[in-house]
């Protein structure tokens, strides 16, 4: 795990932006507004029907030419671009699990918790491809994690989850395609991808089937399972086409620590994800592995901090990427600044977990 250090400059350039699903819980335009506030301009668009802020609860369908010209609108208004379409709660039910882990999305058989997944998942795919956006992201779920582990006398293994998830993502990837668009995939806990050798076999079977797809970075859901994000990525061997940037606490022993936020991924010690740099990643290490990848960007704020309020995380993250005090620029002067006063005063208010 990297550890806390000098911060290292990026020896490439990208742009900050933060994922909607920090604003999961409010109307698309009041959204749009406080990342206007904030100063920034990018944004990844989430359409998980479990949300207030997807666009369908604002103009209906988006894929038809009324809710598209609307919602570009309203985009245009905010002067916020979106760098990605994203579904991960509706998506997962595709692969699963089916039971009453995934009932908070939908309550019904697994068939027809597949039947949905497969829905929801096109219709981000088209939206991206209506709205002209590069990148859409997709969780899928896993079938059985169970499959982590060794089974004496049987042949099970964590290849069967990969092969269940090139069969579902593999036409995903070719209607992306059809919608000049990308899938991105990102590793995690929760997912077929979540180490090295899953992800580049999944990256890998999608390509060998024609399909275009890439890299979604999230450095500390890495982190979550152990693994050092900068060696990590180096193992993958290309680019990420976009990095989340959030951070995280590791549990210091065996028992869970007192405060909000903690929560296991498996069978591994707590983990607490925080607000970029209030955890213990170094962003500096991480930003440097970056460059010598070639990543260009985007770079997008994810914020599921407990211990942070929203405003005041995603400021301090957008601070801390955009090296807003490593090119001498005057903190007080930003755009941000009375976000991150409040937090150093004591003064912000704590988050209200939405997920």
């Amino acid at each position: 795990m990297t550890t806390p250090g000098h911060r290292v400059e990026p020896a490439t350039t990208f742009e900050v932006g933060v994922c909607l699903a920090a604003f999961a819980d409010l109307p698309l335009a009041e959204a749009l507004a406080r990342v206007h506030d904030l100063d920034l301009a990018l944004v990844d668009l989430p359409s998980d029907s479990v949300f207030a802020v997807r666009p369908e609860a604002a103009f209906g369908p988006v894929t038809d030419d009324p809710g598209v010209v609307g919602l570009r609108q309203m985009l245009d208004r905010f002067d916020i671009r979106v760098a990605c379409v994203s579904n991960s709660r509706d998506a997962q039910l595709i692969l699963g699990p089916h039971g009453p882990h995934t009932d908070r999305v939908m309550v019904g058989a697994p068939d027809d918790k597949r039947t949905h997944g497969r829905r929801h998942a096109l219709d981000a795919i088209r939206l991206a491809g209506a709205l002209e956006v590069p990148l859409v992201r997709l969780f899928l779920g896993c079938p059985d994690f169970g499959r982590w582990l060794t089974w004496s006398g049987s042949e099970v293994s964590w290849d069967d989850n990969v092969d269940a998830f090139l069969a579902e993502a593999a036409p995903l990837a070719a209607a992306a395609q059809l919608e000049g668009v990308t899938l991105c995939i990102e590793p995690h806990p929760k997912q077929v991808a979540y180490d090295v050798r899953s992800t580049r076999a999944c990256v890998e079977g999608l390509r060998a089937a024609g399909g275009a797809v890439g890299i979604c970075f999230d450095p500390a859901n890495v982190a979550a399972l152990r693994y050092d994000p900068v060696p990590f990525l180096s193992a993958l061997g290309e680019a990420p086409l976009c990095v989340h940037a959030k951070d995280l606490d590791l549990a210091p022993s065996v028992q869970v620590p007192e405060g909000r936020g903690w929560v296991s991924y498996g069978p591994q010690p707590p983990v607490r994800f925080r607000s970029v740099p209030f955890g213990q990643l170094d962003w500096g290490q991480i930003l440097a592995g970056l460059a010598d990848a070639v990543f260009t960007g985007p770079v997008l704020i994810e914020h599921e901090d407990l211990v942070t309020d929203r405003m005041v995380g995603i400021a301090a993250a957008a601070e801390h990427l955009t090296g807003v005090q490593g090119s001498g620029s005057s903190a007080s002067h930003s755009p941000i600044a009375p976000h991150l006063q409040l937090a150093a005063a004591g003064q912000a208010p704590v988050s209200t977990p939405w997920w």
